[in-house]
């Protein structure tokens, strides 16, 4: 009997949660699809210009609330340097690729195609940008599937900086915080595992904030005297 044997390049594409431009997600149709439906053009043109590494793999879903393990004993786990975790180091340069269109750069992590976002360059942008974040924490992408790459994410997309990933080395499994500005340990995120922040971000954040509120306090408390005076 004859059998059919597919073409040796075929590879089943991996199931990521991205499905615009990542080279993680492979050629599939729903890929180029959401590609032409969000942006137009082709999606092939924009991200392909490095290999993934593959450094870090995303953790599977259903992603729990936070992380499994002993947390105590994860917290302060030694993470690699942000070098040796991206999987697009080639994407972590500022100088644009001709491939990709003005106005964007291709993530570190997934490498795909994402929109810039600067800071107080267009309220009306920025405003967007938050709601984006937003929808990705909550698992959603608001329907769009569009992620944008803040300034101070190094490069990282607002998709993959809500992720969970897997140091494929060591099986450590680390998340993004945004007071660090790094990778750290999942564990570190204490029992909201799924915040933004680390438990340390997190506690600076509220002292600053007694701070602050006690000096508007003071502040108030002031002000009767000095008109009185």
């Amino acid at each position: 009997p004859t059998h059919h044997m597919p073409p040796p390049h075929y590879l089943p594409p991996p199931t990521y949660h991205h499905t615009l431009t990542s080279p993680l997600v492979g050629y599939g149709h729903q890929r180029g699809r959401s590609w032409h439906q969000h942006h137009g053009g082709d999606p092939h043109h924009l991200d392909m210009s490095s290999a993934s590494k593959r450094k870090c793999v995303q953790l599977k879903p259903p992603i729990p609330s936070k992380f499994q393990g002993d947390i105590e004993k994860f917290k302060d786990a030694q993470v690699p340097e942000f070098n040796n975790l991206v999987n697009f180091p080639g994407n972590m340069s500022q100088k644009q690729s001709p491939n990709v269109p003005n106005g964007m750069r291709c993530c570190v992590m997934c490498g795909q195609a994402c929109q810039l976002s600067i800071a107080g360059k267009n309220k009306q942008k920025d405003k967007s940008v938050g709601e984006s974040s937003n929808n990705s924490r909550n698992g959603s992408n608001g329907g769009s599937g569009c992620a944008v790459i803040p300034t101070q994410n190094k490069g990282l997309c607002t998709m993959c900086d809500v992720s969970v990933w897997i140091v494929t080395q060591s099986g450590l499994e680390i998340k993004w915080c945004k007071g660090c500005k790094n990778f750290r340990p999942w564990a570190a995120f204490g029992d909201k595992g799924l915040a933004t922040k680390c438990v340390r971000c997190r506690e600076r954040q509220r002292e600053k904030y007694a701070v602050q509120k006690k000096e508007k306090e003071k502040a108030r408390g002031n002000r009767p005297a000095l008109n009185a005076s």
